[in-house]
């Protein structure tokens, strides 16, 4: 009995341990990628400037390193964690949790963005609002404490109209 447990414990350890690094299914080094329709990936890496659009697909994990950049137009992702200076810009899409750190940073294009620093699935904050695009409503938990610092949220074209032609009203006022 104890040999088996002994064995068992050995097993256990090289599970956990791997054999090597561990990497994701899919991985881009460069070159442009599109996902879109009934693709489907597990997780995908993304390193030195690669870059992606997604219209649509299934992604459980995107992360992203080193200077690469994301457009999203839809789609559904369970997970993207950006990294390194690399740049997403997220224009539609259903996404569940978004972690930014280091000198990431994200490109939210919406309005009526609200965001909650408490709760959330990771308890970390969440953030709602509506796409530009569509006018869809969307949520998403925040899981990184700072994730939201680092996220730019881009007002509709008719928004920054508005804002310079009341600066330039004003300035002919004075």
């Amino acid at each position: 009995m104890k040999q088996a447990i002994k064995i068992l414990a050995v097993l256990v350890a090289v599970m956990l341990l791997g054999v090597g690094e561990v990497r994701a299914d899919t991985e881009w080094t460069s070159g442009h990628h599109v996902v879109s329709g009934s693709d489907s990936y597990f997780e995908i890496c993304m390193y030195s400037n690669a870059t992606a659009d997604i219209f649509g697909g299934e992604i459980y994990k995107l992360e992203t390193f080193n200077i690469t950049a994301v457009d999203i137009f839809g789609g559904q992702m369970d997970l993207l964690y950006v990294h390194d200076d690399s740049t997403i810009n997220i224009y539609n899409g259903n996404l569940d949790a978004l972690g930014v750190t280091e000198n990431g940073s994200v490109d939210l294009y919406a309005y009526d963005v609200t965001y909650h620093p408490d709760g959330g699935h990771f308890d970390r904050g969440w953030i709602e609002g509506k796409y530009i695009a569509d006018d869809l409503f969307f949520t998403f938990d925040l899981n990184h404490l700072d994730t939201f610092s680092h996220i730019n949220v881009v007002p509709e074209p008719s928004t920054i109209l508005l804002f310079a032609l009341g600066t330039l009203f004003l300035r002919k006022q004075n």
